[in-house]
């Protein structure tokens, strides 16, 4: 049916018994009335662009009220309108769906600085990172502060810069300047990944010459001290503190072993399982250590001693061996960095301070530097860990037994020229 339309013709059409009514509206701009049986009542309109006909849905049917619904005015106005421009090549429902879609993404996109690096922490950081608690507390307390209110399309480089020079000027922060510049321009690229920014406003801030690399290392007499300020504090702490002389690991991957963890050698995944009959070990999962590989750490007689007076609290096979509840591993560790200052007298170090201890006594040792760094998991070049698949399983535990033997002989006030016997004798 063609017919001029007016709001009282329309007032006095009646449902159809089934299907839908349809009437076209004879001002020549495509525009429809629909009808459906149950009485709804609606707006389209037809057209033709580059040869082809499309029909497209505009809205409801309201005689008065424009806020609900599109009056026959405004449906005969948006008509033409599409008409006029499907003529002139232009698809407006097609432009203007784009529109609201493309508004819609922006949206959801982040608007600020922090907004955007809350949505980084969540997306990425949790996902990737073993450490990414770090991470949010650095943006927390250094960067949002100061500019996480900034809307990130005024973000610029400037930004960035007075946000280090603040750190670097007014807190008088030094390392932790380039770590916050480090986060920033990973963040940035990850967002530029997503066409949240167009370009990363850090990415030609340069690094501050301002860290100096430590080369604290503890003397024969501190680390007497250390030990023995350990000795006079309870299951977790101290145990902990002296698993780290021991092994020289890094300090979450001591406080997170779990008792699965350690086990006899020749199960721990080594290949010269001969060779490691005879010991245990330490394998220390790669989802939790820096190298991202399994690392296996044999176990000195010393350290095999210090494990079998530890009490479990727990009888899960993945329970902490450092914990309060037999739940969650140690987290005592600042505290326990100022009991022992206090009680050893030994001050102006770090924990990782006893990592670069444990190296430089290999190098006293004898041990050389590749059995030394691989006790250490420390990286190695990509051509050598392609070309040298050795383990080094009897290598790195007669490293640890002499570093163990040199550490009871200056407990015991000994002469470096004594070889002590060895507790544990099957390791």
């Amino acid at each position: 049916m063609r017919k001029r339309l007016t709001d009282r013709f329309l007032a006095t059409l009646k449902p159809p018994p089934n299907g839908r009514l349809e009437v076209t509206d004879d001002s020549g701009a495509g525009l429809v009335f629909r009808m459906s049986n149950d009485g709804a009542c609606s707006w389209a309109v037809r057209y033709s662009i580059a040869g082809k006909q499309k029909r497209v849905t505009l809205g409801r049917y309201v005689q008065a009220d424009p806020k609900i619904g599109m009056t026959l005015a405004s449906a005969r106005k948006k008509a033409a309108e599409i008409t006029a421009n499907a003529k002139e090549g232009t698809d407006l429902p097609d432009k203007e769906a784009r529109q609201r879609a493309e508004a819609e993404q922006a949206a959801k996109r982040p608007q600020t600085v922090e907004s955007l690096l809350r949505r980084y922490v969540d997306a990425y950081c949790k996902q990737n990172q073993r450490k990414w608690l770090e991470t949010e507390r650095m943006f927390e307390n250094h960067v949002y502060p100061v500019i996480g209110r900034l809307p990130l399309s005024d973000l610029r480089r400037a930004d960035i810069v007075a946000l280090l020079d603040h750190l670097q000027n007014d807190k008088g922060f030094t390392a932790q300047v380039n770590r916050v510049r480090s986060n920033l321009i990973a963040a940035f690229n990850w967002a530029i990944e997503r066409e949240y920014l167009d370009a990363n406003p850090a990415a030609a801030v340069k690094r501050r010459k301002i860290e100096k690399p430590r080369n604290r290392t503890l003397s024969d007499a501190e680390l007497i001290a250390i030990w023995k300020a350990a000795d006079k504090l309870p299951y977790p702490s101290g145990p902990y503190l002296k698993t780290l002389i021991l092994t020289g690991q890094r300090r979450d991957e001591v406080r997170c072993m779990t008792w699965d963890e350690i086990r006899h050698a020749a199960l721990a995944g080594c290949r010269d399982g001969a060779q490691a009959a005879g010991g245990m070990a330490w394998v220390i999962p790669g989802e939790r250590n820096k190298s991202k590989r399994d690392h296996i750490v044999p176990v000195s007689g010393l350290f095999e001693n210090l494990l079998a007076d530890l009490p479990r609290l727990s009888d899960a096979p993945t329970a902490p061996v450092f914990t309060s509840n037999g739940q969650k591993p140690y987290a005592g560790t600042r505290r326990l960095k100022e009991i022992i200052d206090r009680e050893s007298g030994v001050t102006g170090w770090v924990f990782h301070d006893i990592r670069r201890t444990v190296r430089t006594n290999f190098a006293i040792l004898g041990v050389s530097r590749e059995v030394a760094e691989r006790v250490l998991n420390h990286a190695t070049p990509s051509l050598e860990g392609t070309y040298n698949t050795h383990e080094y399983w009897p290598e790195k535990r007669d490293a640890l037994q002499r570093w163990a033997d040199r550490l009871s002989m200056m407990l015991e006030g000994g002469s470096d020229n004594v070889v002590p016997l060895r507790s544990g004798a099957s390791v």
